[in-house]
């Protein structure tokens, strides 16, 4: 084989220039030989998995195009990143179209259970509502795109003022059947204006402080009411996940406990990554929440508390907006308004820029939309399986 020229996802030859997964760079250079190599003889399984990298790339280059966009239209930079989730075990409204899809299927079906699956759905049976998710997905995915675009073009724009917004849509287990994020560019700037014009960095963490606060009720300060568990009765209605906002009858209660149920961070090999075959390395959680005591425990002390907000710096060199914290170490930072409103999973950052609006660094939105790209159009992971695969074509 001639000599390869190594580059950032590329390996080129005289005849050949093939895009290659990010992950398998990692690997020794005889396995990225190996898939070139299966790739020039039109290895079906390993081209396809080559190629399925492209629509990654066309989703990235299309946020980026629409950033650059709105830039130069003086809209300004993308001010919120948001990702939400769907409760495809709990939201009522799926309840009802699990219980009509059933009921359908019961009169068209003999039914030879011990009790009707619309029974066991109508009285909120957790078993119920996720036997019914998993069969129905189709419908799960419809009116989680049906209920987001409503959400984006009412509270979105009326209450978290965003003029203009690009949303990704995402599949992966464990983050709820279908997950939605979003970048969205606030109506005159939001907070830019009032964060550039700060002469103190005391006073800049103040201004972007203020509008958290004031129009996205931001907090990382609940506390946790140890008596509430949602999954303590096989009922739906435990939870406010199950219940619509307008019947909750306590609005701080109802913001505490569907924090508990769904901002609630555990880590785990998510956030860990995967344990130490020798048990005597204590993993770190990438998302700030500390090292293990013990090592593949999981038993992270959580988030550091602070009497007052502060801008950090995170591993990729990007600056965030870290509110008081003064009760618990495992609620993620959120808006009350939006978890509320949305009743599920429900993240939201407001992105820092330094320089001023009105003539802003390209560099430095470059580097902000870089981060925001890698994330919300990142490509396809890798499984094990999918790895364990080609390790083993390759070593065959």
């Amino acid at each position: 084989m001639k000599t390869i020229q190594k580059v950032p996802f590329l390996l080129m030859t005289k005849k050949f220039l093939v895009r290659i997964h990010p992950l398998l760079m990692t690997s020794k250079l005889r396995y990225a030989k190996a898939i070139l190599h299966l790739y020039q003889n039109f290895d079906t399984t390993v081209r396809a998995y080559v190629e399925v990298m492209d629509f990654g790339e066309k989703k990235t280059k299309e946020l980026q195009a629409w950033i650059d966009f709105h830039i130069s239209r003086n809209h300004g930079p993308p001010t919120h990143f948001i990702t939400l989730t769907c409760a495809e075990n709990w939201w009522p409204d799926l309840r009802q179209i699990y219980t009509d899809l059933e009921v359908i299927a019961e009169s068209t079906n003999q039914w030879t259970g011990k009790q009707l699956q619309s029974n066991l759905l109508r009285n909120g049976n957790q078993s119920a509502m996720k036997k019914a998710s998993r069969k129905h997905a189709l419908y799960v995915n419809e009116y989680f795109m049906i209920r987001a675009k409503r959400f984006m073009d009412t509270f979105a724009r009326t209450v978290m003022n965003l003029e203009y917004y690009w949303g990704r849509v995402e599949f992966a287990s464990g983050r709820g059947a279908i997950h939605l994020h979003i970048l969205g560019i606030a109506k005159d700037k939001a907070y830019l204006h009032a964060f550039h014009n700060a002469k103190t960095e005391e006073l800049k963490v103040k201004a972007i402080q203020d509008y958290a606060e004031k129009y996205l009720e931001m907090t990382a300060d609940v506390e946790i009411d140890n008596e509430h568990d949602k999954f303590a009765q096989n009922d739906v209605t435990s939870s406010p996940l199950g219940i619509r906002y307008c019947t909750c009858k306590n609005r701080n209660m109802d913001h505490r406990h569907l924090a508990q149920d769904t901002m609630l961070h555990d880590c785990n090999e998510y956030c860990l990554g995967q344990p130490d075959p020798k048990g005597k390395r204590c993993r770190s959680c990438r998302f700030g929440h500390g090292t293990e005591e013990t090592p593949n425990k999981g038993d992270t002390p959580g988030k550091v508390l602070r009497q007052s907000a502060i801008i950090q710096k995170d591993r990729k060199g990007i600056e965030h907006l870290l509110l008081p914290r003064l009760h618990s170490r495992r609620i993620t930072q959120h808006s009350k308004s939006l978890l509320q409103s949305w009743r599920a999973n429900a993240d939201i950052q407001l992105l820092i820029y330094r320089s001023n609006p009105n003539l802003p660094d390209v560099g430095e939105i470059e580097a902000v939309s870089r981060y925001c790209v890698s994330y919300a159009g990142k490509r396809s992971q890798t499984t094990q399986q999918e790895k364990n695969s080609i390790e083993d074509i390759i070593t065959a």
